[in-house]
């Protein structure tokens, strides 16, 4: 069988075709369509066309087919928001917004560079569904910092991870971002915990995420950094 629908995105109008027939997927495709493939309640579908896969039908709700649709036209998955934030995938033009700070990384460099911001896109992203979003203020769209989940470890939990840039720290963006994560968390991924790890001299990182309701767990790397631990099987 073949269902349409359209998805509105970004003021958009977007046709998606679930079908659970490899030719009229193939078809669909061809004409430029975002597809969805129905494998069934067997799961025993063999439609290898299909990058998003769906039992039944009605499984593919609204929610899930906005994200298919930007996710096959590469535009960024929506997190969350509060009051003044928007949670977001990065896209590869928000590099012009990303400054260079003291103590940045390796790991932050991808975030200066389109190319490599992009390959972080299709591969973070595309794969995992979750990494380093965002932060923005939806006031007048300007980046504050980073924010998300960079791991799951062997007991599925994730790692808190944020950065607010220096001209915006202290003014709560930092707890209003984590907030924003650990609403996802809970909403996608429960019963899953969430830990964190802090340099042991940071200690407004250490106050934030006391407030965020983190537990002290224990010291890393000779004592140099402090694990905290929120719910879940890793605390």
């Amino acid at each position: 069988m073949v269902w349409e629908r359209d998805v509105v995105v970004e003021n958009k109008v977007c046709r998606v075709v679930i079908s659970d027939e490899a030719k009229a997927l193939l078809a669909a495709k061809a004409a430029g369509r975002v597809v969805v493939g129905c494998l069934g309640r067997d799961g025993k579908g063999q439609l290898p066309m299909a990058r998003y896969l769906v039992e039944t039908a009605d499984l593919a709700d609204d929610r899930y087919l906005e994200r298919v649709v930007r996710r096959e036209k590469g535009l960024p998955w929506r997190i969350g928001e509060s009051s003044r934030l928007r949670l977001r995938e990065f896209a590869a033009e928000d590099t012009a917004q990303i400054p260079v700070e003291p103590e940045d990384e390796k790991g932050d460099q991808v975030f200066y560079d389109p190319e490599k911001l992009s390959a972080y896109i299709r591969s973070q992203y595309g794969f995992f569904e979750y990494g380093l979003w965002a932060v923005e203020r939806k006031e007048d769209g300007k980046i504050l910092g980073k924010a998300g989940i960079t791991d799951c470890n062997a007991a599925g939990c994730f790692e808190l991870a944020y950065h607010i840039f220096l001209p915006y720290r202290r003014q709560g963006y930092g707890e209003e971002a984590c907030r924003i994560v650990l609403d996802y968390v809970e909403r996608e991924y429960a019963p899953a915990g969430v830990y964190a790890v802090t340099e042991a001299s940071n200690d407004a990182s250490a106050k934030l995420l006391r407030k965020l309701g983190f537990v002290f767990k224990g010291r890393e790397c000779n004592g140099e950094r402090h694990r905290y631990c929120l719910g879940g099987p890793c605390c």
